[in-house]
């Protein structure tokens, strides 16, 4: 079997492999420190069975080695054991996710099957490219129910991801909870149908919902022993339109009344950004902090039009007091207010790119996602960015061009464009060492199940986890093609809804319902 048929995904540093291989046996014991031995048995243990106990003469060694990088490891299998060497934790638990590829891919399920548990006799050295390797999952267009944000996090851990970026709120729901205001779980939590684009009329049916604080702890409990960062966001001041419906107070016009939306798109309605309502956001800040220890957090800042600021007596009255041009400003003084918040408790703004449309925001991370232009501004003002152009990272874009292709937002964004990106292409060296890393984002508007997620995700996902971990050097789609092949079967045997790269099944097409792919919908988007 040669390096390239072990299909490992994504590609490590260095693989060597010999002749042999080695049978795990039933009586397997770990001589590891007990936290590492956890890890080794949390993913190890479901799909082998095996029972793992800590032993002094253990054959799956797992060493500390502090000269080590904090996520790289080292994985030598031989024909008497198996020793793993990291310097942390999560360098041990990206160790382990490699063993499990190497065994057969029935291991990766929640439980045996009693296939051989073999492992080829193999040597890998590796070490991830970037620090940020990211994966946003919007659940404000669409909630995903607590069982299917663990199945998230299992499969980004797979891919050597070590970050779930959660979109919590949207014009369309309001998923984090507040004591503070209890209306966003009463009102901004759901909408009463969903009217897709070239859809006639809505579906008439309701849909919503919203994680308690415990739940949202136990996503970051679940995520952290994985090796994953839970990165929240509240997207304000525009796609507000949840938030407005339960407390319209903080609107330009709670006068007319407000509801969540049922449609999607870009809205005019924005916060009215008095100190009142600035007062809110923080608050809502201040309870998501104590949920979320990321250092970083993201506070959206996309897409927020100044149409009703700008028709506003009262915002330019806002805006002259606070010693503003006019009321096109707010915004980014609103930003600097959450930065300085954020700041002050150890924490860390991003923001999508547009924080910086009025000129680099000091002290935020830079999200670029309307080009990769936009992220090599930011890189040469000194900020620190994480590449997530939409022309290559957008997973919510139609996978393949053909009209047998389910119902979905638009655009093409194909496993091989995805795979062809190049987080640092336009950089210069001074501004390399600026770019955290690179995301992909998955929208919800037209995605409202985790089998749709999937599908959406995978293979896609898979390619850009070799992005964002692998290097570059050699990186090339023929070279890739029969490597994603064979990972293929891992997701296969996790029963995962992944597309077929020669086109979707029968079960997964739009077919001649309400889910076909609109005739009149263009076959290319940009924004």
């Amino acid at each position: 079997m040669s390096s390239d048929a072990l299909a490992l995904v994504p590609r490590p540093t260095s693989v060597h492999q010999q002749d042999g291989t080695y049978v795990l046996p039933t009586d397997l014991a770990v001589d590891a420190s007990p936290a590492w031995a956890a890890v080794a048995r949390r993913l190890l243990g479901p799909g082998t069975g095996l029972d793992l106990p800590l032993a002094a003469d253990g054959a799956l060694r797992l060493v500390e080695d502090p000269a080590l990088t904090e996520e790289a490891y080292r994985l030598d299998v031989t024909a008497t054991g198996i020793t793993i060497t990291a310097a942390t934790e999560q360098g041990v638990n990206w160790a382990v996710q490699t063993l499990r590829q190497l065994l057969p891919p029935d291991v990766l399920r929640a439980a045996p099957s009693g296939v051989a548990l073999t492992v080829p006799l193999v040597s890998v050295a590796d070490e991830p490219r970037f620090g940020w390797r990211g994966v946003m999952v919007d659940v404000g267009r669409h909630f995903l129910p607590l069982s299917d944000l663990f199945r998230v996090v299992d499969l980004l851990a797979l891919h050597k991801y070590n970050v779930l970026h959660l979109h919590l709120t949207e014009d369309q729901g309001w998923r984090f909870p507040s004591a503070a205001h209890p209306r966003l779980q009463t009102v901004a939590s759901w909408r009463t149908e969903t009217r897709k684009q070239w859809d006639a009329q809505g579906d008439g049916t309701p849909h919503g919902g919203f994680y308690t604080l415990d739940q949202l702890r136990a996503v970051v409990a679940y995520a952290g022993q994985r090796g994953l960062t839970v990165v929240p966001e509240i997207d304000l001041p525009g796609h507000a339109l949840a938030l407005l419906a339960a407390y319209p107070e903080l609107g330009n016009h709670p006068e007319t009344g407000y509801a969540p939306a049922t449609g999607f798109g870009v809205f005019d309605e924005t916060l009215n950004l008095t100190d009142e309502t600035v007062d809110v956001v923080l608050g809502l800040f201040g309870e998501l902090l104590e949920v979320f220890p990321s250092r970083y957090v993201h506070v959206g800042g996309d897409e927020a039009p100044r149409t009703e600021w700008l028709a506003s007596p009262a915002a330019q009255a806002l805006a002259a007091e606070r010693g503003l041009a006019d009321a096109t400003h707010l915004q980014r003084w609103f930003t600097e207010r959450l930065r300085d918040f954020l700041a002050e408790r150890g924490r860390q703004l991003v923001g999508w790119d547009e924080i910086c449309d009025e000129g680099p925001l000091p002290g935020a991370v830079a999200m670029a996602w309307r080009g990769a232009e936009h992220g090599v501004a930011a890189a040469e003002a000194g900020l620190d960015v994480v590449m997530a152009p939409f022309s290559h990272t957008y997973l919510d874009f139609y996978p393949g061009e053909g009209d047998e292709e389910q119902y979905a937002i638009g655009g093409l964004t194909t496993t091989e464009t995805v795979y062809g990106f190049e987080p640092l292409e336009g950089m210069t060296p001074e501004c390399t060492s600026r770019v955290l890393g690179t995301q992909c984002q998955l929208w919800t508007e037209y995605v409202p199940t985790m089998r749709r997620a999937e599908y959406m995700l995978f293979p896609r996902a898979c390619a850009h986890s070799e992005v964002a971990w692998s290097d570059a050097a050699g990186r090339s789609w023929a070279e890739f093609q029969p490597r994603l092949a064979g990972h293929l079967a891992r997701l296969d045997a996790l029963g995962v809804n992944f597309r077929p790269e020669a086109g979707p099944h029968p079960w997964q097409q739009g077919g001649t319902g309400t889910l076909r792919r609109p005739p009149e919908q263009p076959r290319r988007r940009a924004y």
